[in-house]
């Protein structure tokens, strides 16, 4: 018998958070076998925000629930049932081509063809016409925040919210995913009232639907974080999907794009999230990851708040008094292409750029012998045509040192003897600047061993 979520009608709740103080959340009991142990659960799934969005809730549809839930269920092979109706146009486009395109060209990972079970709805719901992005700092983020708030684009489309969700950190640790939530509240709150916008505050539990690794958070996770926008469905009118990947690697086989994540079939994906109160457009495809800093390397709000580092969300935290950490590969590519067009020094506020600068040839050795999605081959190509010098050194760092280092690492992947020695001897900071949060997990089966 085929497994199904069972999603029931949307209600309200209020009280006391310890995120928000006054706080409301939009809830629906979901009943599903649990991935992670196989053991049928009812669980409240919830979004939770201040009070003061409470009459922006959307009880009238199961929208953000379904939206929320579709990755878990598709990489589960579960139908979705519920009990309020999702919008008739959604259910169209996610039933006709969302859903039987994606499970049919993505069967490596897996994702199934799942149906989805439950009454339509074509009446549309009054809003307040804002229009809104999810904001996690990083530079995709702040190259829709930057484009969007200019004059030139329409008045209907320009940007007046920007939504933070706790699906941001990527995490599954329930204590974890909220410190890190809490400890980004400012940061975020900051961004929007340099950006002259509002800031939307948004807890959700959606990860505890999840398996782990969950590809609903860090694979085909475009359905995930726009689920908030469906919950505010009487408020927002207009949502934009980051994108992280340029148009030119589009496939809707993730397997053939090189590297990319979900982002990569965005345009595919957003074109089929469209309700009768909500459109959703992806912005950032039109642009490479360069183009993006280049866009942002003036736009003050970036320079003073721009957040790219990923231990943070992993777990880790920066202890060097910066937003980044400033040694693990995403802050130095992000460094990397903000030196390459003579940028660098004007993020001193957020990275530890005087570190980079003193370790200039190592760093960009590094970046040549992990090269990611063509980061680095366009940031070497800026270079050249802004003059920029990159010594001979960087290139013998890259091929006598890390790519050896790479090739070791791979070979003594499983191996727990050479992982002790590895972190007895803090090789991984003196190699990487940084311990990897992976450590906690090795370290206990080390431990057990």
């Amino acid at each position: 018998m085929k497994k199904i979520i069972k999603i029931g009608k949307p209600y309200i709740t209020e009280g006391k958070s310890d995120i928000f103080g006054e706080s409301v959340k939009l809830c629906a009991k979901v009943t599903f076998e649990n991935p992670n142990n196989n053991q049928i659960e009812t669980k409240e799934c919830y979004f939770e925000f201040e009070k003061k969005y409470k009459k922006y809730l959307c009880i009238e549809r199961s929208d953000a629930f379904v939206m929320g839930l579709l990755t878990a269920a598709m990489e589960n092979d579960m139908d979705i049932e519920y009990e309020t109706p999702i919008s008739e146009r959604l259910y169209y486009q996610l039933m006709t081509y969302y859903i039987p395109m994606v499970a049919k060209y993505n069967s490596k990972y897996p994702m199934n063809n799942i149906k989805l079970m439950g009454p339509t709805d074509s009446k549309i719901i009054s809003n307040e016409h804002a229009v809104a992005t999810g904001c996690s700092g990083g530079v995709d983020t702040f190259y829709t925040i930057a484009k969007h708030v200019t004059k030139i684009i329409p008045k209907s489309n320009r940007l007046t919210h920007i939504i933070y969700s706790s699906s941001c950190t990527s995490d599954f640790i329930d204590q974890r995913v909220k410190d890190i939530y809490i400890s980004n509240l400012n940061f975020i709150n900051n961004i929007a009232k340099e950006c002259n916008v509002i800031s939307i505050n948004c807890y959700n539990n959606l990860y505890e639907f999840y398996k782990i690794p969950f590809r609903g958070f860090n694979m085909f996770f475009t359905t995930t974080f726009s689920s908030v926008a469906f919950s505010l469905q009487k408020l927002i009118s207009i949502y934009y999907a980051s994108s992280g990947t340029p148009i030119e690697y589009f496939n809707i086989d993730i397997e053939k794009t090189k590297g990319w994540d979900g982002s990569a079939i965005d345009i595919f994906t957003v074109a089929n999230l469209n309700t009768e109160n909500l459109s959703v457009y992806s912005t950032g495809i039109e642009v490479n990851r360069n183009e993006k800093i280049k866009y942002i390397a003036d736009y003050k709000p970036a320079q003073n708040n721009l957040k790219v580092c990923g231990m943070e969300s992993s777990g880790s935290k920066s202890n060097n008094g910066f937003n980044n950490c400033s040694h693990c590969k995403k802050c130095l590519r992000t460094m990397f292409s903000l030196y390459a067009i003579n940028k660098l020094d004007s993020f001193n506020k957020v990275f530890d750029t005087k570190s980079f600068r003193q370790n200039i040839n190592k760093n960009i050795g590094k970046l040549i012998s992990i090269d990611h999605n063509s980061f680095t081959k366009e940031s070497i190509s800026l270079c050249k045509q802004n003059k920029v010098k990159i010594s001979f050194k960087a290139y013998m760092y890259a091929y006598l040192y890390y790519k050896p280092i790479k090739i070791l690492k791979k070979i003594f992947h499983n191996s727990l003897i050479v992982r002790k020695i590895y972190y007895k001897l803090n090789l991984d900071y003196k190699l990487d600047g940084y311990r990897d949060p992976s450590y906690d997990y090795y370290k206990e089966k080390i431990n057990k061993k």
